[in-house]
């Protein structure tokens, strides 16, 4: 069996006291594993990642992350550890709109000397590293590298993202409904390459959509309305 990159037991996550929105009675995801996790809107598919992120801690159970129990950790260790170990493609990207292409890739690097080592374990240089996985990407033009983000098409901006939350090769890859934006072939030709690079660098990852549609491209399939059963049967 494949090590644990992500363990659930018995969590439990409200915002209001005795209300609980997520109640998870056990969940693991191998290292190096592709989940599609499924719900619609207000499943808590949001809150279910913010809680992996270590942005929010459960009212009760375990969460353990690359074998760290993130509820034993101080807001600040959170920090650190998402900064190092996690790589996040934000449904609306979440791009900062006055830095360049390249200078909004290489940004995880400046936050993390773990990052910034593995980048530059595979390029001479950090915009050597995101030169490589934009082309990965498709987005390979040199005029559009040093133009403000802001100034490019949706698609482009997403690749943008995404090499943004892949460079440093962070163990887990977490996107949070990237495809959202796009027409049907341009979303299936980007969620090919997002699997493409994360199997080279061997990142977990946790794809999350409402469209179901989407889930054959991944190895497994998570319902999170499913997963929330045991836990209010127990």
């Amino acid at each position: 069996m494949q090590p644990a990159a992500i363990e659930i037991e018995q969590l439990q996550f409200g915002w209001q006291p005795g209300n609980p929105v997520l109640e998870i009675a056990s969940l693991r995801v191998g290292q190096g594993e592709k989940l599609f996790v499924q719900g619609p809107s207000g499943s808590g598919k949001s809150t279910l990642l913010s809680l992996i992120g270590g942005v929010l801690t459960p009212d009760s159970g375990h969460l353990r992350v690359l074998g760290r129990d993130l509820g034993t950790l101080g807001a600040a260790a959170r920090d650190h550890f998402r900064a190092h170990h996690l790589g996040v493609i934000f449904q609306l990207f979440n791009l900062l709109p006055y830095l360049s292409v390249l200078e909004n890739v290489v940004l995880p690097c400046h936050f993390s000397r773990q990052r910034r080592d593995r980048a530059l374990a595979r390029a001479d240089s950090l915009d050597g590293e995101a030169r490589r996985l934009l082309e990965q990407l498709q987005l390979s033009d040199p005029a559009l590298l040093a133009r403000p983000v802001s100034q490019l098409s949706i698609g482009q901006q997403q690749r943008v993202a995404a090499a943004r939350a892949l460079i440093g090769s962070p163990e887990i890859l977490i996107a949070d409904e990237p495809t959202s934006a796009l027409d049907a072939d341009a979303r299936d030709a980007f969620i090919e390459l997002l699997l493409q690079e994360a199997r080279l660098q061997d990142s977990t990852l946790l794809f999350v959509s409402h469209d179901g549609a989407l889930a054959g491209h991944f190895e497994r399939r998570l319902d999170l309305a499913e997963l929330n059963r045991p836990a209010r049967a127990a």
